[in-house]
């Protein structure tokens, strides 16, 4: 059964440049991060399509056990192919090995058992995403599987029926709502440069590292600065100063318009990071 991909996965997959033989070229732990902020990305673009809109994610240990449980639930069913399955066992073996001494709190909060099958989940969806073998109608595949696709405004209308009709899901606010549109967008732009760095041959401390300082806030409030200056429509600089009037700062605002692009206008969302670097230009630009 085809299933309709969601505008939005980013990079589009038409223009996202997978890997080769990722299993090989890239670590576990790598794969394993980047199966992590799919899944975020994924949580959060659902979250924003509801009227019930929370600014906040899951904790890492709600993530976790969510991350298991799906786990195991995906590696039961008959979904996945025999390449698959051999990933997710790749990612959940021997992890305590070397993952007690970094992870013990979280290894600690919901067992052995539960932070391997929750590893073994991220690799999947890290290899799904970014594997030359692979593309998002497998990643769609796999995520409706364990639930992550909802349509939008599904939670409302199943709160609405919960209410008697109390609550009404035709009551959506105007606007956007910032608080839960800024993490929508450092999960796209933490996709962009995880698949940036991932063409450097990197160790896994090293390449969670160089992601999380290019996302920096003194870094993105240099870029969103640039970008207002330089090449911001008239309809973006608006949205990012609506998104300040709520935060104190650029960067704020930036991964606002991120998020409203990754949601709307993904071409476009790959035409900004690409002027910074993280991207190749769409053809023709």
């Amino acid at each position: 059964m085809d299933i309709a991909l969601p505008q939005g996965i980013v990079p589009p997959d038409d223009i996202r440049r997978r890997i080769r033989l990722t299993r090989g070229m890239l670590e576990r732990d790598i794969l394993a991060y980047i199966g992590d902020t799919v899944w975020e990305y994924l949580v959060l673009r659902h979250q924003y399509q509801q009227v019930v809109r929370s600014p906040f994610t899951e904790s890492q240990e709600v993530r976790l056990q969510r991350q298991g449980k799906a786990g195991v639930m995906l590696y039961r069913s008959r979904i996945l192919t025999k390449r698959e399955r051999q990933v997710m066992l790749e990612g959940a073996q021997k992890t305590w090995m070397t993952k007690v001494r970094m992870n013990f709190e979280s290894i600690r909060s919901v067992g052995v058992n539960m932070y391997s099958n929750a590893l073994g989940l991220r690799t999947l969806l890290g290899y799904a995403y970014m594997d030359a073998a692979t593309s998002d109608q497998d990643v769609m595949r796999i995520v409706d599987e364990i639930g992550l696709l909802g349509a939008p405004g599904v939670e409302d209308q199943m709160l609405a029926d919960i209410t008697g009709g109390i609550f009404d899901p035709t009551l959506r606010p105007p606007g956007n709502y910032f608080l839960a549109l800024a993490p929508l967008g450092h999960a796209a732009l933490r996709l962009y440069v995880s698949r940036y760095l991932c063409e450097r041959p990197l160790i896994p401390s090293e390449f969670i590292y160089r992601v999380k300082l290019a996302l920096r806030q003194e870094e993105l409030d240099a870029a969103a600065v640039a970008f207002l200056l330089d090449s911001a429509t008239a309809e973006e600089a608006k949205l990012m100063q609506g998104a300040r009037e709520q935060g104190d700062s650029y960067a704020f605002s930036f991964e606002c318009l991120l998020g409203d692009l990754a949601l709307r206008l993904p071409y476009r969302l790959h035409q900004i990071v690409s002027q910074f670097g993280w991207a190749q230009p769409l053809e023709g630009t």
